[in-house]
């Protein structure tokens, strides 16, 4: 091999080392890019979720790993009534200064396990 032969073969595998080094850098750099926060009105979901307590006001409920969820009801919610307390549900509530209710549903049998 003559020298200008090594010497593109040593810069070719530099300008790979660099750009594997540089791919790696912006992956970990979009990884730990942390989601910003919900807006107001964005959705989200409790599943599998057991009434604990309610008022007109608030409503607290617990899921399978017995870790308990507080919200402060707007006027959306039904009445306190409507809910069994035996009933496992999911609810499908947006965010804001209080929690939204859009609605809920009987959870599936599999998920009840979970």
């Amino acid at each position: 091999m003559n020298q200008a032969t090594m010497n593109q073969a040593l810069i070719t595998k530099v300008a790979t080392v660099i750009a594997v080094a540089v791919f790696i850098l912006m992956v970990i750099m979009i990884a730990n890019q942390s989601p910003p926060p919900l807006p107001p009105g964005s959705s989200f979901t409790l599943r599998a979720q057991k009434i604990i307590q309610c008022s007109p006001n608030e409503i607290t409920i617990m899921d399978n790993h017995f870790s308990a969820t507080h919200l402060d009801k707007d006027a959306s919610w039904p009445d306190c009534s409507t809910f069994h307390k035996d009933d496992v549900l999911d609810f499908y509530l947006l965010t804001g200064e209080k929690a939204h209710f859009v609605r809920d549903e009987k959870t599936t049998w599999w998920r009840k396990a979970m």
